[in-house]
């Protein structure tokens, strides 16, 4: 995932950080930045709807992150 702004990019690292602790068992989750980009390694063990779900929450928490600053900085 590319960002524009290195400085939202580590908030969103930094937001997620917490979140990689609790992953359902049989899913493993690295994150890495490189330059503007979030770099995910997601491996399953599970049925593709885990999976999947999984990374439905991912991209929700990263576009709550990315709303809720942005709306910051309007104000």
């Amino acid at each position: 995932m590319i960002f524009q702004d290195e400085n939202l990019l580590n908030s969103v690292y930094r937001s997620l950080e917490p979140d990689n602790i609790s992953f359902p068992d049989g899913i493993s989750f690295k994150m890495n930045r490189l330059g503007k980009t979030l770099i995910f390694n997601l491996t399953s063990k599970n049925e593709i709807l885990s999976l999947l779900s999984t990374i439905d929450d991912l991209i929700e928490s990263i576009q709550i992150t990315c709303n809720t600053l942005n709306s910051l900085k309007v104000r």
